[in-house]
């Protein structure tokens, strides 16, 4: 930190920074209407499970243990998110202390990693990223321990941190092939694999993952096949979706942190680490995932959360870039970095929490994923009471979601798609009877195969945000009578 002169400041600095942060994260998840994917995750927290049809579970257990404590409402469901940011900090803070060369790199790495938007947001959003974000700054401590030490007790906390990981997204396959690739490459870790310790750790990692490899054993492997379809899915050449992917991470990083992410990888940054070791344990981290995005990004998009688990590592390696002895390359970008970084989270959060701009409408994707929803509930429920409906049928999950959290007097449920519920303790549409509410993104077609006794056009409500018309929803009354 250019602009703080001793380790002590530093630090000072970087924990009041860290702890305001956290409380702007707090400030974020109760005073922000959740979004879909949160709905649709605080659905699974209901019904616990050791795996669902799109990821692992860990998220679930997350979201009940705050909903548990505060209801299933915006900070309850994102009460957990936000507090693992506090422990992930504390790993990067330390691994940053045993890699780099230079302490004060510690604290400003602990501070970059909550100056990223995707380390500042990611952390409050309720969604797989935020543990996964968690578990991979454990692997990520667990590794630069192993850079000092060979003890067997590191190695199995290892073996750990990347077990909970894989069961918080599958996505942490990429890390742990980093972190092998590093193993393979350090002398002092090769020699290992002659004996039982990398092996072993292996196994804790096994094992922390086999409930959710049991569930998917007993359910026709239904989240590897899905996720794993997004991998051997062919798609034609597009290049275009690399720019998207450096654009994205240049954003999401900040500017300034995501450039000396890139220096403290350089040959000219190596004497920033404290030993070799260090430094390859962070290459590998980095380019291993990384190589593996850029080759997806050939033929399909890469959202712009995907690579949110290398964001420990990248702090760090931001952090080496200031350091004296990373070769000079210190200055603007280290003077800068994380006054910019804090100017857009503040930004980000009023942005957020106040409102954002109706004229942008559907354009806006914090407007379209977090505003208009109670507006679209309350018009659906005084349809429901006007025509004596007693549930309401969708084909979105999303939509469905968003209902079942927002109208907990009447049965939710999605129609198509019901591998989603297979685990889950939501209504059976077909064990539907009476008057009810259908609610489509579009219009039905002619030839719509009617699964009711009768269905009747009521129109349109919409998701609206002030004067914004966000989506129109059509919506039908549906009467199903006893026997059909």
């Amino acid at each position: 930190m250019s602009w703080i002169h001793t380790q002590g400041d530093s630090e000072r600095t970087a924990l009041w920074l860290i702890g305001l942060l956290v409380l702007g994260r707090l400030a974020i998840g109760a005073l922000t209407p959740l979004t879909p994917d949160e709905a649709y995750y605080a659905l699974w927290a209901r019904s616990l499970s050791a795996g669902y049809y799109d990821h692992p579970p860990i998220i679930a257990f997350f979201i009940r243990a705050g909903t548990s404590l505060l209801g299933e409402t915006p900070l309850g469901v994102r009460l957990f998110c936000v507090l693992s940011a506090i422990p992930a900090s504390a790993f990067v803070w330390r691994a940053a202390a045993i890699l780099t060369a230079d302490r004060r790199a510690a604290p400003l790495a602990a501070l970059f990693f909550n100056l990223t938007l995707l380390g500042y947001f990611g952390m409050v959003v309720a969604t797989p990223d935020a543990p996964l974000i968690l578990f991979a700054a454990a692997m990520l401590y667990c590794a630069a321990r192993l850079t000092t030490s060979d003890h067997l007790a590191h190695w199995l906390a290892m073996g750990v941190a990347t077990g909970l990981a894989f069961e918080a997204k599958y996505s942490a396959a990429l890390l742990a092939a980093g972190f092998s690739v590093a193993v393979l490459i350090t002398p002092q870790w090769r020699r290992q694999l002659l004996g039982p310790k990398p092996w072993l750790a292996l196994f804790v990692s096994v094992l922390f993952f086999a409930p959710n490899i049991a569930w998917n054993a007993t359910h026709g492997w239904a989240t590897f096949l899905k996720q794993g379809g997004r991998v051997t899915e062919e798609q034609p050449l597009a290049p275009r979706y690399i720019l998207e992917l450096v654009g994205a991470q240049l954003g999401l990083a900040t500017p300034f942190i995501f450039a000396l992410a890139v220096i403290g990888l350089i040959p000219a940054a190596a004497a920033a680490y404290r030993s070799p070791a260090a430094r390859r344990l962070l290459l590998a981290l980095l380019i291993v995932p990384t190589a593996y995005f850029l080759f997806h990004a050939l033929r399909a998009r890469v959202e712009g959360n995907w690579p949110g688990f290398l964001y420990p590592a990248l702090a760090i390696t931001a952090a080496a870039a200031t350091s004296r002895e990373a070769g000079g390359v210190r200055g603007f970008l280290s003077r800068f970095a994380a006054p910019v970084a804090l100017a857009i989270v503040i930004f980000g959060s009023i942005y957020v929490v106040a409102g954002p701009l109706p004229a942008l409408g559907r354009k806006d994707p914090i407007l379209r994923m977090t505003r208009g929803w109670n507006e679209l509930a309350t018009e659906i429920r005084v349809l429901a009471r006007e025509n004596g409906a007693g549930y309401v049928v969708t084909h979105d999950y999303q939509l469905n979601a968003e209902l079942a959290l927002l109208l907990p007097e009447l049965k939710v449920a999605q129609a198509n798609d019901r591998e989603r519920y297979a685990t889950l303790a939501e209504p059976r549409p077909e064990a539907f009877r009476g008057t009810g509410l259908m609610v489509m993104r579009s219009e039905l077609p002619g030839d719509f195969k009617v699964p009711f006794a009768t269905i009747t056009s009521l129109g349109t409500v919409d998701q609206r945000y002030g004067d914004a018309v966000i989506t129109p929803f059509h919506i039908y009354r549906v009467d199903i009578s006893p026997d059909s």
